[in-house]
């Protein structure tokens, strides 16, 4: 009997956590305007919209950020910040709150499921728990022992209505981060949240799943495939390097990844017998914005005389996967300004702030764009050695109008700076860095198999 009146005390309680409802939710899917993103995101939507309709349910609520509200982009809306108060105020009854990535996938009915274990009147959010083992980076070099949880972005995560609330008061009453860049979105978020111990840690879930199961609410897709591949004639590979690395650096290249292209360039300091291919360009010690932009004025002629569609930057210590490349420039339009790479930002909810492809990670251009870049008279480089990935894929591209297209898979540090759950639930295209690292033990071990599979080819040597 006591038994049954414990019952029936709680009852209502799991009443109101299991009355969960499509519509009591929006899905804020952080989708880009180039014509890959956006085209996926709409995907998303539909599908799960036809979800709802299976389940005899009314849809959630959508708000897509390539889309912006009415004809004004959001603006740094990959950073989560700004969103806040404009779906607090647009959907008030709204209980739940999801975000992902386009390439989230979701089981309507499943995640339904989980949200009526929680109470949407508590400051809670979900989603599958990143943790780092060791600083990083990345993440400013933070002492893990601090404890804070971040979510795979690609997973999805989920946020209560009340903390919402509580978020929305914070970001209208001040500052937002105390860090001028923004690295990691998903992580800069959490410790947000997590406000030094006095806000609320990331609830994990493993229905959020990293890799896809049958029990999985969310999950995320691997790379995407959009048909055939970009055929390996029609990119230009650029290393950036100087003559100190020519014995160092660039034999290990070789024998990993770029001995498998067709169209390649060294573009160094000074000339070497012993290597082909070599442009020389301006020597810059720091920043190097002169180097890259010299770069940039031979590659178009190289590319323009060969009828090169796409020109691959990257340093000298980048490691990469010339076969999930090729995959991925498959997915774009190779006749548009497009810059492919990742992405962090400079103070990028402020009006002052930007966005911009890092260097190091390896970017990839439309050809239209280098053109677009050098006849431009805002693109010029303010000093020999202003940093060229923030002024010319930052400052550059925001002043002729030209969006970012930017990857997740793109990596400008090592594997070990990233949490083993965000690797695992991804097909990785490039890592950076061969400090404290064995670089032909990364590719082999991330890249070479898949490379492997591509047809051997014949190196096109003269330039």
């Amino acid at each position: 009997m006591r038994n049954l009146v414990h019952l029936l005390v709680f009852l209502p309680v799991l009443l109101v956590f299991a009355a969960i409802e499509p519509n009591d939710m929006v899905i804020i899917i952080l989708s880009e305007r180039d014509g890959y993103s956006a085209d996926q995101a709409d995907l998303l939507k539909q599908n799960i919209t036809h979800q709802a309709y299976h389940l005899q349910k009314e849809a959630p609520n959508f708000l897509l950020t390539h889309e912006g509200i009415g004809k004004n982009e959001i603006k740094g809306a990959w950073t989560i910040y700004p969103l806040i108060p404009i779906f607090y105020s647009k959907y008030p009854n709204t209980r739940w709150h999801l975000f992902c990535s386009e390439n989230t996938m979701v089981n309507l009915g499943r995640l339904m499921i989980v949200l009526s274990r929680f109470n949407s009147s508590e400051e809670v959010w979900i989603g599958h728990g990143l943790h780092d083992t060791e600083p990083t980076i990345i993440h400013h070099y933070a002492d893990p022992s601090m404890g804070v949880s971040y979510p795979n972005i690609a997973s999805g995560f989920v946020i209560s209505r009340a903390l919402i609330k509580t978020l929305k008061m914070r970001v209208h009453s001040g500052a937002i981060s105390a860090n001028d860049f923004v690295i990691d979105a998903p992580y800069e978020f959490s410790n947000y949240v997590f406000n030094r111990g006095k806000g609320s840690q990331l609830i994990h879930s493993s229905e959020f799943c990293i890799v896809p199961t049958e029990d999985c609410a969310t999950y995320p897709k691997k790379n995407p495939s959009c048909g055939n591949t970009m055929s390996l004639e029609n990119i230009l590979f650029a290393v950036k390097t100087y003559d100190e690395n020519h014995s160092k650096r660039v034999p290990i290249l070789m024998k990993t990844w770029l001995g498998r292209t067709v169209h390649y360039a060294l573009f160094s300091n000074a000339k070497d017998e012993k290597l082909k291919n070599i442009v020389v360009v301006s020597h810059t010690t720091q920043g190097h914005c002169a180097k890259t932009y010299g770069l940039l004025q031979r590659a178009e002629k190289i590319m323009t005389k060969k009828k090169i569609k796409w020109l691959v930057v990257t340093d000298d210590d980048t490691i990469l996967s010339v076969s999930r490349l090729s995959k991925i420039l498959s997915c774009y339009d190779a006749e548009q300004p497009i810059a492919i790479g990742e992405r962090y930002g400079f103070r990028p909810t402020e009006e002052i702030g930007y966005e911009y492809l890092t260097g190091g990670a390896g970017l990839a251009m439309s050809l239209p764009l280098i053109i677009k870049i050098l006849k431009s008279t805002v693109c010029h480089c303010p000093m020999m050695t202003t940093p060229d990935d923030m002024f010319l894929f930052g400052i550059c591209l925001s002043q002729l109008g030209v969006r970012l297209s930017p990857s997740p898979l793109f990596h400008q540090a090592r594997p070990q700076d990233y949490a083993e759950g965000l690797l695992a639930s991804q097909e990785p295209v490039s890592f950076h860095k061969f400090w404290m690292n064995d670089p032909v033990g990364v590719y082999r071990d991330w890249f070479k198999e898949t490379d492997d599979k591509l047809v051997p080819v014949y190196h096109h040597l003269e330039l």
